[in-house]
């Protein structure tokens, strides 16, 4: 037993909190916010996605990630929630949620455990700096703490107006651990705007993939599109903007959402609706079924066509059809950005994993000082990644070493 500083009061740091108040330890947590949790509350839509049974997911920090929930990962964390009475269940894609479909459900489940457990909540403060004492650490913040470790959880840079400022970071480098470079992930991605007009709010089912600027596939997925002024999001477009960069290309496979393998199957159903019902539909009819007419508009005027609403479909060659079909099975974007971190669900980049032991998540350059959640250099695609991150390392934090009280 012994007396825990919590730096955060968000999905790490409630975890590391109950965990180590669990285990006897004296906890403090310290908030810049007026509350605790603020991020947990914007999670899955509300729904508050907490982890995922599938197959780990982190184009991050994958090697401390999987180290982390090979201890600490879906069947521990379901535990973990059954002992402080939280009811959840697994839905599609390995995604779990509170069995209420409610993030509140959650919040109020973790701040009722640290009341129970006698852990003290402080919010509104600031920390500035840490400093090593004789016996144990000096936290530095509108009033001056000593505690025997301090855990850092304060996140990354993600979602400022919820509590991550980046400002944990300094924190633990100001101790001398590194900082991979930081920038915005599952996030939108800003793309040309001009093949785009008029599609804002439709949505497809497609295959999305980003390509360099100079070639060479960067990454690939399958999912829901939907396009906007700026450019386009969705879940399978935030999964790719951690490597987006002005120059790149989003390639949209439009002739899957339409039903079709690609460019040749979508081809020859074209030609034959033209060649059966050409002399009485117009070219933009000629998608009819296919997809919306703004889509279909969109593609034709990106094979160069007008009026196509006005003129017959029989007046379109064998070529400018396959043009058509060769777009749609390739609809490129040229990408200009990305949302910045006020509309990213999580960083990219932070401390160095290296620099943690994955058991306790104790700094290996200052003992008694751990990490956990977002300011780790760990991100993990949609689907509950990065809260399971956050609670496994959380609680291994909290523990430092000793078994889990179940």
């Amino acid at each position: 037993m012994g007396s825990v500083m919590i730096i955060g009061g968000g999905a790490a740091g409630m975890a590391a909190a109950v965990a180590a108040a669990m285990c006897g330890d004296r906890v403090t947590v310290l908030e810049r916010m007026d509350r605790v949790g603020k991020k947990i509350l914007a999670t899955g839509n509300g729904r508050c996605n907490l982890m995922n049974t599938g197959e780990l997911r982190y184009p991050g920090g994958s090697t401390l990630a999987e180290n982390v929930l090979n201890r600490f990962g879906a069947p521990e964390q379901t535990r973990f929630w059954e002992l402080l009475g939280l009811r959840i269940r697994q839905e599609e894609g390995g995604r779990v949620y509170p069995i209420s479909g409610a993030a509140t459900t959650v919040l109020d489940t973790l701040r009722q455990a640290m009341r129970l457990l006698g852990v003290e909540t402080v919010t509104g403060v600031h920390v500035q700096q840490l400093q090593r004492s004789r016996k144990g650490w000096v936290v530095q913040a509108d009033r001056v703490y000593t505690t025997d470790r301090v855990i850092v959880a304060g996140g990354g840079c993600a979602q400022p107006k919820l509590g991550s400022d980046g400002s944990a970071y300094g924190l633990l480098t100001s101790l001398g651990h590194s900082l991979s470079p930081l920038k915005p992930a599952l996030t939108q991605i800003i793309t040309e705007t001009a093949p785009i007009r008029g599609l804002s709010g439709i949505r497809v089912r497609c295959d999305v993939s980003l390509t360099a600027a100079h070639g060479g596939e960067k990454v690939r997925q399958r999912g829901e599109l939907l396009f906007a002024d700026y450019g386009v999001t969705g879940v399978c477009v935030m999964q790719c903007a951690r490597w987006a960069a002005p120059g790149d290309v989003v390639h949209i496979n439009l002739a899957r959402a339409m039903g079709f393998e690609g460019a040749e199957d979508l081809a020859a159903e074209l030609i034959t609706r033209r060649r059966t019902w050409g002399d009485d539909m117009t070219q933009l009819e000629l998608l009819t079924g296919l997809c919306v007419p703004k889509l279909a508009i969109a593609l034709m005027r990106a094979a160069g066509l007008d009026k196509v609403s006005e003129r017959s479909a029989a007046l379109l060659s064998e070529r400018r059809i396959r043009q058509i079909a060769a777009l749609a099975a390739d609809f490129c974007l040229q990408v200009t950005g990305v949302k910045g971190f006020d509309s990213a669900q999580v960083t990219a980049g932070g401390v160095s994993c290296d620099e943690f032991d994955p058991a306790t998540l104790e700094s290996r350059i200052a003992r008694g000082v751990h990490a956990a959640g977002e300011v780790l250099d760990v991100d993990g695609d949609c689907g509950g990644y990065n809260l399971m991150f956050a609670f496994g390392s959380g609680v291994l934090a909290g523990l430092n070493g000793r078994s889990f009280p179940w």
